[in-house]
Protein backbone atom coordinates (compact mmCIF):
# COMPACT_ATOMS: atom_id res chain seq x y z
CA UNK A 1 0.00 0.00 0.00
CA UNK A 2 2.77 2.32 0.83
CA UNK A 3 4.38 1.46 -2.36
CA UNK A 4 1.98 2.63 -4.56
CA UNK A 5 1.15 5.77 -2.63
CA UNK A 6 4.68 6.81 -3.66
CA UNK A 7 4.27 5.78 -7.02
CA UNK A 8 1.33 7.92 -7.58
CA UNK A 9 3.40 10.60 -5.76
CA UNK A 10 6.13 10.06 -8.44
CA UNK A 11 3.57 10.13 -11.19
CA UNK A 12 1.89 13.73 -10.00
CA UNK A 13 5.12 15.02 -9.65
CA UNK A 14 6.08 14.31 -12.94
CA UNK A 15 2.75 15.46 -14.13
CA UNK A 16 3.49 18.84 -12.62
CA UNK A 17 6.63 18.82 -14.17
CA UNK A 18 5.22 18.34 -17.83
CA UNK A 19 2.17 20.45 -17.46
CA UNK A 20 2.36 23.25 -15.44
CA UNK A 21 4.32 25.95 -16.16
CA UNK A 22 7.59 25.76 -14.51
CA UNK A 23 9.42 28.12 -12.22
CA UNK A 24 11.40 30.89 -13.30
CA UNK A 25 14.81 29.15 -12.57
CA UNK A 26 16.25 30.44 -15.93
CA UNK A 27 15.91 34.26 -14.78
CA UNK A 28 17.33 34.20 -11.01
CA UNK A 29 16.83 36.80 -8.39
CA UNK A 30 19.10 39.06 -7.55
CA UNK A 31 21.99 38.30 -5.95
CA UNK A 32 21.83 36.13 -2.56
CA UNK A 33 25.59 36.22 -1.24
CA UNK A 34 25.29 40.03 -0.46
CA UNK A 35 23.07 39.03 2.68
CA UNK A 36 25.10 36.56 3.58
CA UNK A 37 28.02 38.83 3.49
CA UNK A 38 26.29 41.36 5.16
CA UNK A 39 24.92 39.31 7.89
CA UNK A 40 28.01 37.29 8.35
CA UNK A 41 31.00 40.02 8.31
CA UNK A 42 29.38 43.36 9.01
CA UNK A 43 26.88 42.25 11.82
CA UNK A 44 28.84 38.95 12.48
CA UNK A 45 28.23 36.75 15.49
CA UNK A 46 24.60 36.42 16.69
CA UNK A 47 23.73 35.28 20.44
CA UNK A 48 20.57 34.63 20.84
CA UNK A 49 19.45 38.31 22.82
CA UNK A 50 22.06 40.17 21.84
CA UNK A 51 22.44 42.94 19.83
CA UNK A 52 23.82 41.67 16.74
CA UNK A 53 20.91 39.60 17.01
CA UNK A 54 18.22 42.46 16.77
CA UNK A 55 20.30 44.11 14.20
CA UNK A 56 20.20 40.70 11.94
CA UNK A 57 16.12 40.84 12.26
CA UNK A 58 16.22 44.37 11.79
CA UNK A 59 17.83 44.36 8.36
CA UNK A 60 15.96 41.25 7.76
CA UNK A 61 12.39 42.79 8.39
CA UNK A 62 13.75 45.93 5.92
CA UNK A 63 14.67 43.20 3.16
CA UNK A 64 11.16 41.53 3.61
CA UNK A 65 9.44 45.35 3.32
CA UNK A 66 11.31 46.38 0.07
CA UNK A 67 9.98 43.62 -1.11
CA UNK A 68 6.31 44.44 -0.08
CA UNK A 69 6.15 41.69 2.76
CA UNK A 70 3.61 42.33 5.31
CA UNK A 71 6.25 41.74 8.43
CA UNK A 72 6.03 41.65 12.04
CA UNK A 73 8.82 41.82 14.50
CA UNK A 74 7.46 39.39 17.62
CA UNK A 75 9.44 40.41 20.74
CA UNK A 76 9.73 38.05 23.77
CA UNK A 77 11.39 37.52 27.15
CA UNK A 78 12.71 34.34 28.50
CA UNK A 79 15.28 32.98 31.29
CA UNK A 80 18.51 31.54 30.31
CA UNK A 81 20.20 29.14 32.23
CA UNK A 82 23.44 29.40 30.71
CA UNK A 83 24.34 32.88 31.30
CA UNK A 84 21.80 33.27 34.49
CA UNK A 85 19.65 36.44 32.86
CA UNK A 86 16.81 37.37 31.27
CA UNK A 87 17.26 37.92 27.83
CA UNK A 88 15.44 39.09 24.86
CA UNK A 89 14.73 37.93 21.81
CA UNK A 90 12.66 38.37 18.59
CA UNK A 91 11.00 36.44 15.78
CA UNK A 92 10.57 38.20 12.31
CA UNK A 93 8.03 37.01 10.35
CA UNK A 94 7.02 37.97 6.73
CA UNK A 95 2.89 37.72 5.39
CA UNK A 96 2.73 36.65 1.94
CA UNK A 97 -1.03 36.54 1.39
CA UNK A 98 -2.44 34.18 -0.57
CA UNK A 99 -5.92 33.24 -1.93
CA UNK A 100 -6.38 30.38 0.40
CA UNK A 101 -5.34 31.58 4.22
CA UNK A 102 -3.92 28.02 4.73
CA UNK A 103 -0.45 28.05 5.40
CA UNK A 104 2.99 26.86 4.54
CA UNK A 105 5.98 28.19 6.92
CA UNK A 106 9.03 28.48 5.67
CA UNK A 107 11.88 29.51 8.14
CA UNK A 108 15.57 29.35 9.62
CA UNK A 109 17.46 30.67 12.60
CA UNK A 110 18.01 34.35 13.20
CA UNK A 111 20.94 33.84 16.32
CA UNK A 112 24.36 31.68 15.65
CA UNK A 113 25.21 28.46 17.83
CA UNK A 114 28.40 28.77 20.46
CA UNK A 115 31.32 26.29 19.39
CA UNK A 116 31.73 24.31 22.73
CA UNK A 117 35.52 23.44 21.65
CA UNK A 118 36.56 27.46 22.15
CA UNK A 119 33.81 29.21 23.63
CA UNK A 120 33.40 31.93 21.03
CA UNK A 121 30.16 31.87 19.11
CA UNK A 122 30.07 31.31 15.24
CA UNK A 123 30.18 34.01 12.66
CA UNK A 124 27.34 31.63 11.01
CA UNK A 125 27.91 32.12 7.77
CA UNK A 126 26.66 28.60 6.11
CA UNK A 127 24.44 28.16 9.35
CA UNK A 128 22.56 30.36 9.41
CA UNK A 129 22.90 33.11 7.14
CA UNK A 130 22.58 31.06 4.09
CA UNK A 131 18.91 30.13 5.46
CA UNK A 132 18.03 34.07 6.26
CA UNK A 133 19.35 34.64 2.72
CA UNK A 134 17.12 31.85 0.77
CA UNK A 135 13.83 33.06 3.47
CA UNK A 136 14.82 37.15 1.46
CA UNK A 137 15.05 35.22 -2.10
CA UNK A 138 11.53 33.90 -1.86
CA UNK A 139 10.31 37.42 -0.50
CA UNK A 140 11.72 39.14 -3.80
CA UNK A 141 10.60 35.95 -5.83
CA UNK A 142 6.63 36.61 -4.76
CA UNK A 143 6.97 40.15 -5.40
CA UNK A 144 4.73 40.03 -8.28
CA UNK A 145 3.31 36.68 -7.54
CA UNK A 146 -0.05 35.70 -5.26
CA UNK A 147 0.76 32.16 -4.33
CA UNK A 148 -2.30 30.15 -3.80
CA UNK A 149 -1.49 29.40 0.22
CA UNK A 150 -0.51 32.12 2.20
CA UNK A 151 3.42 31.96 2.80
CA UNK A 152 5.09 32.38 6.37
CA UNK A 153 8.77 33.01 5.98
CA UNK A 154 10.29 33.27 9.77
CA UNK A 155 13.66 34.09 11.17
CA UNK A 156 12.84 32.41 14.90
CA UNK A 157 15.47 34.33 17.55
CA UNK A 158 17.12 31.97 20.60
CA UNK A 159 17.28 28.88 18.68
CA UNK A 160 20.23 27.89 19.90
CA UNK A 161 20.17 29.01 23.41
CA UNK A 162 19.94 25.88 25.15
CA UNK A 163 18.30 25.23 28.88
CA UNK A 164 15.67 27.99 29.10
CA UNK A 165 12.69 28.98 30.36
CA UNK A 166 9.65 31.21 29.02
CA UNK A 167 8.71 33.80 30.97
CA UNK A 168 4.92 33.84 29.93
CA UNK A 169 3.68 31.11 28.31
CA UNK A 170 0.13 30.96 26.96
CA UNK A 171 -2.47 28.16 27.84
CA UNK A 172 -2.82 25.53 25.90
CA UNK A 173 -6.38 26.20 23.43
CA UNK A 174 -6.16 24.17 20.29
CA UNK A 175 -3.09 21.30 20.90
CA UNK A 176 -3.49 18.17 22.45
CA UNK A 177 -2.16 17.91 26.59
CA UNK A 178 0.69 16.09 25.71
CA UNK A 179 1.48 18.20 22.72
CA UNK A 180 1.41 21.11 24.46
CA UNK A 181 3.54 20.06 27.26
CA UNK A 182 6.63 18.49 25.06
CA UNK A 183 6.43 21.94 23.46
CA UNK A 184 6.44 24.13 26.81
CA UNK A 185 9.49 22.13 28.07
CA UNK A 186 11.35 21.99 25.29
CA UNK A 187 14.85 23.41 26.84
CA UNK A 188 15.73 25.20 23.48
CA UNK A 189 14.44 26.49 20.64
CA UNK A 190 12.16 29.51 22.25
CA UNK A 191 11.42 31.75 19.58
CA UNK A 192 9.45 28.43 17.52
CA UNK A 193 7.83 27.35 20.62
CA UNK A 194 6.61 31.07 21.30
CA UNK A 195 5.66 31.24 17.81
CA UNK A 196 3.78 28.25 17.98
CA UNK A 197 2.05 28.91 21.60
CA UNK A 198 0.88 32.04 20.49
CA UNK A 199 -0.57 30.69 17.07
CA UNK A 200 -2.27 27.97 18.40
CA UNK A 201 -5.42 28.49 16.29
CA UNK A 202 -3.29 28.13 13.21
CA UNK A 203 -2.08 25.05 14.08
CA UNK A 204 -5.01 23.24 12.07
CA UNK A 205 -4.00 25.52 9.41
CA UNK A 206 -0.71 25.10 8.83
CA UNK A 207 0.03 22.44 5.65
CA UNK A 208 3.15 22.09 5.80
CA UNK A 209 6.80 23.35 8.04
CA UNK A 210 10.02 23.21 6.22
CA UNK A 211 13.13 24.90 7.92
CA UNK A 212 16.10 25.47 6.23
CA UNK A 213 19.82 25.42 7.66
CA UNK A 214 23.26 25.69 6.31
CA UNK A 215 22.64 25.30 2.51
CA UNK A 216 25.64 26.54 1.56
CA UNK A 217 27.95 23.32 0.41
CA UNK A 218 27.17 20.47 -1.57
CA UNK A 219 23.86 18.63 -1.94
CA UNK A 220 20.44 19.22 -0.79
CA UNK A 221 19.23 17.18 1.44
CA UNK A 222 15.94 16.35 3.50
CA UNK A 223 16.06 14.72 6.98
CA UNK A 224 13.47 11.94 6.97
CA UNK A 225 14.58 11.48 10.72
CA UNK A 226 16.81 13.56 13.80
CA UNK A 227 17.08 13.01 17.30
CA UNK A 228 14.14 13.70 18.36
CA UNK A 229 11.35 13.23 15.95
CA UNK A 230 10.44 10.96 12.81
CA UNK A 231 9.45 13.69 9.99
CA UNK A 232 6.45 13.41 7.84
CA UNK A 233 7.64 10.74 5.32
CA UNK A 234 5.12 11.71 2.52
CA UNK A 235 6.37 15.40 2.89
CA UNK A 236 10.60 13.81 2.86
CA UNK A 237 9.50 11.59 -0.49
CA UNK A 238 7.58 14.45 -2.41
CA UNK A 239 10.20 17.33 -1.72
CA UNK A 240 13.13 14.64 -2.79
CA UNK A 241 11.58 13.39 -5.72
CA UNK A 242 10.65 16.88 -6.66
CA UNK A 243 14.21 17.97 -6.89
CA UNK A 244 15.53 14.76 -8.71
CA UNK A 245 12.72 15.38 -11.37
CA UNK A 246 13.66 18.93 -11.72
CA UNK A 247 17.55 17.65 -12.16
CA UNK A 248 18.96 18.64 -8.97
CA UNK A 249 20.34 15.94 -6.92
CA UNK A 250 18.43 15.76 -3.77
CA UNK A 251 18.83 13.08 -1.21
CA UNK A 252 16.79 11.53 1.71
CA UNK A 253 19.07 11.27 4.82
CA UNK A 254 18.66 10.59 8.53
CA UNK A 255 20.67 13.24 10.55
CA UNK A 256 20.42 12.16 14.09
CA UNK A 257 23.73 13.36 15.27
CA UNK A 258 26.96 15.52 14.02
CA UNK A 259 30.46 14.08 14.75
CA UNK A 260 33.68 16.31 15.61
CA UNK A 261 37.16 14.80 16.07
CA UNK A 262 37.34 16.68 19.13
CA UNK A 263 34.32 17.01 20.99
CA UNK A 264 32.58 13.96 19.68
CA UNK A 265 28.79 13.53 18.76
CA UNK A 266 26.16 16.23 19.50
CA UNK A 267 22.37 15.38 19.14
CA UNK A 268 20.22 17.09 15.94
CA UNK A 269 17.31 18.78 15.42
CA UNK A 270 16.22 21.87 14.06
CA UNK A 271 13.85 24.54 14.49
CA UNK A 272 11.07 22.54 13.10
CA UNK A 273 10.56 20.54 15.98
CA UNK A 274 7.68 22.12 18.13
CA UNK A 275 5.36 22.55 14.58
CA UNK A 276 6.34 17.99 14.44
CA UNK A 277 5.26 17.79 17.82
CA UNK A 278 1.90 19.57 17.29
CA UNK A 279 1.61 17.04 14.37
CA UNK A 280 2.28 19.08 11.44
CA UNK A 281 3.97 17.95 8.45
CA UNK A 282 7.74 19.29 8.79
CA UNK A 283 11.42 18.79 7.97
CA UNK A 284 14.37 20.34 7.52
CA UNK A 285 16.44 21.02 3.99
CA UNK A 286 20.35 21.39 4.54
CA UNK A 287 23.22 20.60 2.33
CA UNK A 288 25.82 18.13 2.53
CA UNK A 289 29.34 17.39 0.73
CA UNK A 290 29.18 13.55 -0.48
CA UNK A 291 26.61 12.93 2.27
CA UNK A 292 26.70 9.44 3.48
CA UNK A 293 22.76 8.77 3.50
CA UNK A 294 23.68 5.00 5.06
CA UNK A 295 24.53 6.75 8.17
CA UNK A 296 22.42 8.53 10.66
CA UNK A 297 25.73 10.56 12.40
CA UNK A 298 27.47 12.69 10.08
CA UNK A 299 30.91 14.17 10.14
CA UNK A 300 30.38 17.19 9.89
CA UNK A 301 34.23 18.20 9.26
CA UNK A 302 33.77 16.74 5.93
CA UNK A 303 30.32 16.53 5.10
CA UNK A 304 29.40 20.00 6.45
CA UNK A 305 33.02 21.93 7.29
CA UNK A 306 32.48 24.84 9.60
CA UNK A 307 29.35 23.83 10.97
CA UNK A 308 28.79 24.98 14.46
CA UNK A 309 32.25 26.39 14.36
CA UNK A 310 34.10 29.63 14.84
CA UNK A 311 34.82 28.61 11.63
CA UNK A 312 31.95 29.31 9.96
CA UNK A 313 33.24 32.46 7.98
CA UNK A 314 31.92 34.15 4.64
CA UNK A 315 35.88 33.57 3.68
CA UNK A 316 36.02 29.69 4.37
CA UNK A 317 32.12 29.32 2.85
CA UNK A 318 33.47 31.41 -0.39
CA UNK A 319 36.23 28.89 -0.60
CA UNK A 320 34.33 25.58 0.06
CA UNK A 321 32.47 26.61 -3.05
CA UNK A 322 35.47 27.60 -5.28
CA UNK A 323 34.59 31.83 -5.74
CA UNK A 324 31.99 33.96 -4.96
CA UNK A 325 30.02 32.77 -8.58
CA UNK A 326 30.03 29.12 -7.33
CA UNK A 327 28.17 29.91 -4.23
CA UNK A 328 25.76 32.24 -5.82
CA UNK A 329 25.01 29.83 -8.69
CA UNK A 330 24.63 26.88 -5.75
CA UNK A 331 22.80 29.02 -3.73
CA UNK A 332 20.15 30.24 -6.66
CA UNK A 333 19.84 26.61 -7.26
CA UNK A 334 18.70 25.67 -3.29
CA UNK A 335 16.28 28.96 -3.74
CA UNK A 336 14.92 27.67 -6.75
CA UNK A 337 14.09 24.14 -5.46
CA UNK A 338 12.30 25.93 -2.27
CA UNK A 339 10.51 28.16 -4.31
CA UNK A 340 9.73 25.03 -6.57
CA UNK A 341 8.49 22.79 -4.26
CA UNK A 342 5.87 25.85 -2.45
CA UNK A 343 4.90 25.53 -5.80
CA UNK A 344 4.41 22.02 -6.24
CA UNK A 345 2.79 21.60 -2.94
CA UNK A 346 0.47 23.79 -3.33
CA UNK A 347 -0.93 21.76 -6.73
CA UNK A 348 -1.17 18.67 -5.17
CA UNK A 349 -2.98 20.09 -2.46
CA UNK A 350 -5.50 21.68 -4.13
CA UNK A 351 -5.57 18.34 -6.41
CA UNK A 352 -6.20 16.78 -2.97
CA UNK A 353 -8.87 19.35 -1.77
CA UNK A 354 -6.63 20.97 0.53
CA UNK A 355 -7.93 24.45 -0.48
Amino acid sequence: MKTNKISGILLLILFFNLFFVQSDYASPSEDIISHVKYITQDIGPRPAGSTSENQTAQYLASCFQKYGVKTEIQEFKYYSLNSNDIKTSRNVIGTIEGVSDKEIIICADLDTPQDILVGNYSPGANDDATGLSILIGLAGKYQNKKPFYTIKLVAFGAGEDGFTFPLITPKRSNLPPDAYHQIVYLPYLVGARHYLLNHQNEVNNTLAVISVEAVGIGTPCVISKDYYTKNDEFLVNFLVWNGKLQGINTEKINFMASNRTIGGESAISHIYLPFSIAGIPSTFITCMKNPNINSPVHDVENEMPGYLSVDDNYQNLVNQNGNEGNLETHLQTVLYLIFDDINKLSIFNIINGQI
